[in-house]
């Protein structure tokens, strides 16, 4: 049973649920997944990259692991300790305000839908 909150409307495209002013479409949810999906698979991919390549060089790069270059700290030690984490923080800001943007993009799409369509509560006044 829904709340006075939630109601479900019937509209030319189908059913929908709304809740307060706002209306979910199948389509409005669908565009919201899809471009979360490719901002999550983006990000996981670069992630994913850039530590895998950390070991990897490791493997065939020696003067990676074994050459100083600062107080006798090695590339890999000084980018492990450090510039790992520096990178870690500077993909997660980004991804925040990212999806943070894409978040107020999808918003306003919901606005133009809710906008656009005529709502009729189901099992009220007409025949559909």
């Amino acid at each position: 049973m829904a709340s006075s909150a939630e109601t479900t409307v019937r509209t030319a495209s189908g059913i929908q649920m709304q809740h307060g002013d706002h209306i979910d479409t199948i389509e409005s949810v669908d565009a919201v997944f899809r471009a979360q999906r490719k901002l999550s698979f983006a990000y996981g991919a670069v992630f994913f990259v850039v530590t895998l390549a950390i070991p990897a060089m490791s493997v065939w790069w020696e003067s990676w692991y074994a050459t100083p270059v600062w107080g006798g700290f090695t590339v890999n030690y000084l980018v492990v300790s450090l510039l790992y984490y520096l990178f870690l923080w500077g993909l997660s800001y980004t991804y925040i305000k990212k999806a943070d943007k894409l978040d107020e993009t999808l918003s306003h799409m919901a606005d133009e839908i809710a906008a656009e369509t005529a709502v009729a509560p189901v099992g009220g006044g007409e025949n559909g």
